[in-house]
């Protein structure tokens, strides 16, 4: 009676049911146990950086023409056309950019991921994206799309970005809590993803990466790296979120490709909540291992007495339903997590 296996199938389910509630007050939502124990041994953090590192905000800042029958406005227009129909930001931004006017129709839209937009805009092939898609030759260093009219290029739009407020100190309470690789995995020329990452804090950056190229990356990560987690917001993110240990989407503004395939969604438009989920999940298997250890202890001591005889089994069975109820409320304190001191320690040591 005294020996039944209870406490051990009970223990560790109630607590990671437990944590996942107390992430979802949070305003994190975590899809499975498995994510949360993988979190809870995180190594590796990998970020996307336009609308994870950075704001995401996009404003266009300079519209050049790079052939003289084509002005700024047209240009604009043209591009603000073709990319309306796609959910990327820098599209979004395009279209805020012409909000007072009206955008033109465009047609026969194809959108290559991670490359560009293709659509019918006034009679003419209208083509938007980076500059290997349109065959650009003056390559910015800032953020930029640029634009190709019936196979001519005719100009780039640059955009700029700012980096989140709560960037950097995530970084530092990252690492305070022994994530030891920080990445960041941008599509953006080197330079500029450079400069977001030494503003943030960030410990190795690839750019000029393809949705492609995010897979190999991660796929890549030394195995001793692992697990790893991607923490990303848009539709070219979707992959890699897939591909990672764990996806964490930005699901406040983020595409709803990204939040499906991720195992986590941050309700909020909160890149430190990525630290917070960390926190909580190994907060939640301490509780755990300490649950299924206190009925192992439990038991064994019954165990012990039992084996004397002293104990009858009516007497054994209402032991046994004492040890359940004992290991089933410690399981439950992984709801409220122990005494919020850990999260203090980390804060102070970042």
């Amino acid at each position: 009676m005294v020996a039944s296996p209870c406490p051990l199938i009970l223990a560790a389910p109630i607590a990671l049911v437990s944590g996942m509630s107390r992430t979802s007050r949070e305003g994190i939502i975590v899809k499975s146990g498995a994510a949360l124990e993988k979190l809870a041994a995180a190594r590796t953090v990998a970020f996307d950086k336009t609308g994870t590192v950075t704001r995401g905000d996009l404003r266009v800042v300079s519209v050049e023409p790079a052939v003289t029958d084509v002005d700024k406005a047209t240009l604009l227009a043209w591009a603000a056309a073709a990319e309306q129909h796609s959910g990327h930001i820098l599209a979004r931004a395009l279209v805020t950019a012409v909000a007072d006017q009206s955008l033109l129709l465009a047609t026969d839209v194809a959108e290559t991921t991670g490359h560009g937009v293709t659509a019918t805009v006034a009679g003419q092939t209208v083509a938007v994206g980076q500059a290997a898609f349109v065959h650009a030759s003056n390559v910015s260093d800032q953020t930029a799309v640029y634009v190709a009219v019936d196979g001519r290029y005719v100009g780039r739009i640059l955009f700029a970005d700012t980096i989140r407020a709560e960037s950097p100190a995530t970084m530092r309470r990252l690492h305070a809590l022994g994530v030891q690789h920080l990445l960041m995995i941008s599509g953006d020329r080197q330079a500029t993803a450079d400069a977001v990452a030494d503003q943030a804090g960030i410990d190795t950056v690839y750019a000029e990466q393809l949705p492609a190229d995010k897979i190999a990356v991660l796929k890549n990560v030394p195995k001793e790296q692992h697990p790893v987690i991607m923490v990303g917001d848009g539709v070219n993110d979707a992959p890699s979120l897939a591909v990672a240990d764990v996806g964490i989407a930005m699901g406040a503004r983020g595409a709803t490709a990204a939040s499906e395939s991720a195992d986590v969604v941050l309700l909020h438009d909160d890149l430190s909540q990525v630290a917070t989920s960390i926190l909580i999940a190994r907060d939640t298997m301490v509780i755990a291992r300490q649950a299924v250890l206190i009925g192992i202890g439990i038991c064994t001591a019954l165990m012990l007495v039992a084996s004397t005889g002293v104990i009858p089994a009516i007497i054994g069975a209402m032991f046994q339903e004492v040890v359940d109820t004992v290991t089933i409320l410690y399981a439950l304190r992984a709801r409220h997590g122990r005494r919020t001191v850990d999260a203090h320690v980390v804060e102070k040591r970042a």
